[in-house]
C-alpha cells in the first residue's frame, strides 16, 4: 500500500522527528555531566541546529537571557561592591532575573525537541502579553503622568531650588507619589504675587521636613495650617518655603531673593538638627562682597551622582504608569518583615550629621552653633526691617522622640542602644531666650503624642501625615489669635 500521502499530523518536520526520536527530553539527557562552558556552547549549538522559526524564536530568548544576566549584575555590582548591602527587595529583583535566565536555557535546550512546540507558544503567548501590557502601561503613563522634573536643579543664589510649574516623582521604601511644584517655585497650589485685600500670608521656612518630603501636597504641614485656619474663620495663605537639604544661610537666601516681593507678614523659619553641619558645608561654598555681605552659594556645578537603578526607577516614574505601582507595592512587600540591622537600611547615610544629638558627642561645637545662630539673626533681622513678624521653632528627629518612631531607618544615622542627649536643642532654646525671639519648642509635643499613627516613616527618615499634623496644630494654637 502507498503511503506517501500520508504526512505527520504534528508541525515538526520528519527530519526533526528522526533527529529528536535519538534523545531523551530532558536538559539532563540532552547535556550529560558537562561543565557550565560546555553547556552552554551546547545550547548555542543546539539553536544554531534550527529552521528559521527557531532561530528567530531562539535569537529572541537569547536576548532575554543576556538582558537577565546583565541585568543582575548591574545590580549585584550596584548594591553588594558599591552600596554594600542586599535588602530584601535586591534579592528579590535577582531572584527574579535568575529565574528568567534559568527558563531561557531551558527555553533553547528543549526548541529542538518534540517539546519545541509547546515552549514556542510558551513564548509567543509571553510575548502577546508583554507586548499588550508594554503598550497599555505607555500609553496610560502618557494619560495620567504629568511630565515630570528633577526635583532639585542647582542655583547660582540659593544652592538649589525647586523648578516653578513641574511636577517630581519622589519616592522610597515608605511611600511615592508626585509632588507639584507652583509657580512661584513653591510646593503647593498656584499663588499670585499680590495677596488679596485683608490676606494674612504666612511662609514656613525649613528643609525636607517642611517642605513634605513623604507626603502628598495637601498633607503637608503648610496646606494642613492653612486649612485649620480658615476653618476658624482666619484668611490667611500659608506658602510652603521648605526645600529639601536647606539650612538657614539657604532660607536667608531665599527670603531675599524668591520671598522679598511677596508682602509677608509673619516667617516660621523650622530648624532641624541637620542644619548644624549643612550650614557650615554651606558656608563654606558661600561668596560674599568686598564689605562681606553674603551674595550665595553657587550649587550649579554640584550634581546629584545618581545610581543605574535610581536613574532607571526615575525613568519608570516618569512614563510607566503600572509599573510605577508594581515596583511600590512589590518593594513594600519585600520589606513588610525587615530585620532590624544596618545593612538593611536604604540609602548610604551620613551619621555624622547627628552626632551632636547623642551623648556620646564629645566635639567642640561652639563655633559650629555660632554660624548657624548668625544666619537665623540674619532672617530676623531681614524681617525686622520689613515689619514682618518671626518666630523660631525647632522639632526632633524620630531618634529623639521614642524608641518606636523611625524604626529600623535610625539605625543608618545612630548605633543601636545609642543614648540621646538633649543638649543641642536645649541650646537652641537658650539662645532663643537671649536673643528675644519668639520661640516654639516642638520636642514637648512630639514627644508627648499617643496617637495610634507613627509620626515618623519607619525606614525614611520625614514625618508622617500624623507629624506633618502636629506640627500645624501647634503652629495653630500659637499664632490663630495673633494680631
Amino acid at each position: 500500500m502507498d503511503h506517501s500521502h500520508k504526512r505527520p499530523t504534528d508541525i515538526t518536520t520528519l527530519d526533526n522527528i528522526a533527529y529528536t526520536s535519538s534523545i531523551k527530553y530532558s536538559l539532563v539527557d540532552a547535556y550529560p555531566l558537562c561543565t557550565s562552558g560546555q553547556c552552554l556552547l551546547g545550547v548555542l549549538s543546539a539553536a544554531t541546529s534550527l529552521r528559521t522559526l527557531d532561530r528567530v524564536m531562539a535569537i529572541l530568548i537569547l536576548l532575554t537571557l543576556l538582558s537577565s544576566i546583565t541585568f543582575s549584575g548591574l545590580i549585584l555590582y550596584e548594591r553588594y561592591l558599591v552600596q554594600g548591602f542586599l535588602d530584601n527587595f535586591t534579592l528579590l529583583l535577582l531572584a527574579g532575573a535568575g529565574s528568567v535566565a534559568l527558563f531561557c536555557i531551558a527555553s533553547i535546550a528543549l526548541l529542538p525537541t518534540a517539546r519545541g512546540e509547546r515552549v514556542r507558544k510558551i513564548w509567543l503567548g509571553l510575548l502577546a502579553t508583554g507586548l499588550t501590557y508594554a503598550a497599555a502601561d505607555t500609553l496610560a503613563g502618557l494619560a495620567l503622568i504629568p511630565p515630570l522634573s528633577p526635583a532639585l536643579v542647582g542655583d547660582q543664589i540659593v544652592h538649589h531650588r525647586l523648578l516653578p510649574n513641574t511636577h517630581s516623582a519622589l519616592y522610597s521604601r515608605d511611600f511615592s507619589y508626585i509632588q507639584h511644584v507652583n509657580n512661584l517655585g513653591l510646593r503647593g497650589r498656584e499663588t499670585l504675587l499680590q495677596k488679596a485685600p485683608g490676606t494674612r500670608r504666612i511662609a514656613l521656612l525649613g528643609d525636607s521636613f517642611i517642605m513634605g518630603k513623604g507626603v502628598e501636597d495637601e498633607k503637608t504641614a503648610a496646606a494642613v495650617l492653612e486649612h485649620a485656619l480658615r476653618q476658624d474663620g482666619h484668611l490667611v495663605e500659608v506658602l510652603n518655603g521648605g526645600v529639601d537639604s536647606y539650612a538657614p544661610i539657604l532660607s536667608l537666601l531665599q527670603l531675599r531673593t524668591l520671598f522679598a516681593a511677596l508682602d509677608l507678614d509673619l516667617v516660621v523659619f523650622n530648624l532641624d538638627m541637620s542644619d548644624l553641619l549643612q550650614e557650615q558645608a554651606y558656608r563654606g561654598r558661600a561668596a560674599y562682597d568686598k564689605n562681606g555681605r553674603l551674595i550665595g552659594v553657587d550649587g550649579r556645578l554640584d550634581e546629584l551622582a545618581l545610581t543605574r537603578t535610581q536613574r532607571w526607577r526615575n525613568w519608570i516614574n516618569e512614563h510607566l504608569y503600572f509599573s510605577r505601582l508594581l515596583v511600590y507595592y512589590i518593594q513594600h512587600w519585600a520589606h513588610r518583615h525587615q530585620s532590624v540591622n544596618v545593612a538593611n537600611v536604604v540609602g548610604i547615610a551620613n551619621p555624622t550629621i547627628l552626632a551632636h544629638t547623642l551623648a556620646s558627642d564629645t566635639d567642640s561645637r561652639d563655633e559650629q552653633w555660632q554660624l548657624l545662630f548668625s544666619s537665623i539673626l540674619d532672617i530676623r533681622a531681614f524681617c525686622a526691617e520689613r515689619g514682618i513678624d518671626f518666630i523660631l521653632t525647632t522639632y526632633p528627629w524620630g531618634h529623639q522622640v521614642n524608641q518606636r518612631e523611625w524604626t529600623p531607618g535610625r539605625l543608618a544615622f545612630v548605633p543601636e542602644g545609642a543614648v540621646i542627649s538633649d543638649r543641642s536643642p536645649q541650646r537652641v532654646r537658650d539662645f532663643a531666650a537671649s536673643n528675644d525671639i519668639e520661640f516654639l519648642d516642638l520636642f514637648p509635643a512630639f514627644r508627648a503624642y499617643d496617637g495610634e499613627a507613627p509620626l515618623y516613616y519607619s525606614f525614611d527618615m520625614h514625618w508622617t501625615p500624623a507629624g506633618h499634623r502636629l506640627l500645624a496644630l501647634e503652629l495653630q494654637q500659637l499664632i490663630a489669635d495673633r494680631p
